[in-house]
């Protein structure tokens, strides 16, 4: 059968509605357009807000000035890492007319203010307002403060604060290398006590050789108009260096020394033979495990060279059975004689029982004197000569209070025949109990307290107070008592009484 015969009205109907859509669909054929589809209503988006930016960190500023005469021109800043070195993210401020500064500090840089060293630099250029332009660069600063500062309080800068912090900074970087940035400070409270008690030490030796408060020693001089104090503090820049660059002579000499002293100072005229007015003196120290070594000399204006020496000591120790010997050599010249230097032997024999070291002390007459000093520590005085004084010594601590007491005697006196057998005493442990002696010791009368109830060539006893600021106070038999008083700012007055402490005045003589 043929398709179109088989084909059915309705078929046609359906497949001519198919084609009329098919043809419409491809835009054939004469009927009406096919209206477009809607378009979508166009969105403007919201406008884009930019936040305000915050406000900037709050500041706070620590002012000072730099002094070495005022200095303007400088630049000062803080070194928070401890590299020695300024970096860019560093405060820091340049001093203006009278050695004015002021360093802007963020709330991070406030707090390690306290734990970094304040430097300040010098350039050439920069107008010292007492000698013009600086000639030579140089640097300056001041140690850490380890506590915390107000806005209010100044830092000055100094020589001498600089003077200062060289004594103090070898501890740093002789006991952590490199360990010395705001933050390892901060956390390492060993080294930080370390470092708080070395400057202490320091600044009380300052105020007791020179009886000059602390806030005096770092004061504005030239705003107070104190001549008088900044030519002290001139000196003791200049013994303070001194006696810096010897300590380390020290150091590489005795590599094994436990502890090394150099102080260089300018007499002040309080005694007639360790501090004459206007004569610069060297008193040093050297502790080894064997002893100590010990000088004291008269320098030259550089500090430079020994002019006369005064004394040389060296003491060995030894173990004796259950106590101590000391075995010390001395050579002493302190009033310039043209006889040269006397030598001197001591033996002492020390032992700590009830909370009390005692001391045997027997001194030997040596009647040689040698024109060189050294001489006296060589071989010709090392064996002791003849017995002369003895010492009976007490040291002992009650509470806050020390006390050291001494009697002495001579040849002609009982205490002296006694002991007849106290001497050279090297090698005698196993015949001389020295705990067998201590109980005469302690019934002599030597505590500070008792009367002396032996007889005695003379006596000195002293007791050292530090409940608050210190007092000493010193009685012998013979002359005034002497009291001591430390101020509140570290400086000290004496005070005299002839009625045994009942009435206090001025001293004479």
């Amino acid at each position: 059968m043929k398709m179109d015969e088989a084909m059915s009205p309705a078929w046609t109907m359906a497949l001519g509605v198919v084609l009329t859509a098919a043809l419409a669909g491809c835009g054939g054929g004469g009927g009406a357009a096919t209206p477009a589809p809607a378009q979508p209503p166009v969105v403007t988006p919201p406008p884009v807000v930019t936040p305000p930016a915050p406000p900037p960190a709050a500041k706070t500023t620590q002012a000072g000035k730099v002094i070495d005469g005022y200095i303007s021109g400088a630049t000062v800043w803080l070194d928070i890492n401890g590299n020695h070195v300024r970096d860019a993210d560093e405060p820091s401020a340049v001093s203006k007319a009278a050695g004015a500064y002021q360093l802007e500090l963020s709330e991070a840089q406030r707090a390690c203010l306290p734990y970094a060293t304040l430097y300040v630099d010098v350039p050439v250029g920069a107008v010292d307002e007492d000698s013009g332009a600086v000639k030579e660069a140089y640097q300056m600063a001041v140690a850490p403060q380890f506590q915390a500062l107000t806005p209010e309080q100044v830092l000055h800068i100094s020589p001498l604060t600089t003077a200062i912090w060289d004594q103090v900074r070898t501890r740093l970087t002789a006991s952590a290398p490199g360990l010395s940035s705001c933050e390892q400070l901060r956390q390492n409270e060993q080294l930080r006590q370390a470092m708080v008690a070395e400057i202490k030490a320091v600044m009380a030796d300052l105020v007791r050789r020179h009886n000059l408060s602390e806030s005096r020693i770092q004061a504005d001089f030239i705003a107070a108009g104190d001549s008088a104090s900044q030519k002290l503090a001139e000196d003791i820049v200049k013994g303070l260096k001194a006696g810096y660059a010897h300590k380390q002579e020290l150091h590489k000499q005795y590599p094994d020394a436990s502890f090394v002293r150099a102080e260089v100072y300018r007499g002040r005229g309080t005694s007639n033979f360790n501090d004459q007015a206007g004569v610069w003196y060297r008193n040093a120290a050297v502790w080894r495990p064997s002893g100590y070594r010990q000088e004291w000399v008269m320098l030259d204006e550089s500090l430079t060279r020994v002019t006369r020496v005064l004394t040389l000591r060296t003491q060995e120790s030894q173990s004796f059975g259950n106590a101590r010997l000391k075995t010390t050599r001395t050579a002493y010249n302190f009033d310039n004689v043209a006889g040269g230097y006397r030598c001197a032997l001591d033996e002492a024999l020390e032992q700590a029982r009830d909370g009390v070291t005692y001391e045997l002390v027997v001194h030997y007459d040596d009647p040689k004197t040698e024109a060189d000093p050294l001489d006296c520590l060589g071989a010709a005085h090392a064996t002791p000569g003849t017995p002369g004084l003895r010492d009976y010594y007490a040291h002992y601590s009650i509470g806050t209070v020390s006390f050291t007491n001494v009697l002495r005697f001579s040849p002609s006196q009982a205490e002296h025949a006694l002991l007849k057998d106290w001497h050279h005493l090297r090698g005698k442990s196993a015949q001389l109990d020295f705990a067998g002696l201590i109980p005469r010791i302690a019934a002599s009368g030597i505590r500070f307290d008792e009367d002396v109830r032996i007889a005695t060539d003379s006596w000195y006893k002293r007791s050292t107070d530090d409940t608050g600021p210190r007092i000493t106070l010193e009685k012998a038999d013979t002359g005034p008592w002497v009291r001591t008083s430390t101020r509140t700012d570290g400086t000290t007055f004496k005070e005299c009484s002839s009625d045994a402490g009942k009435t206090w005045g001025s001293c004479t003589g």
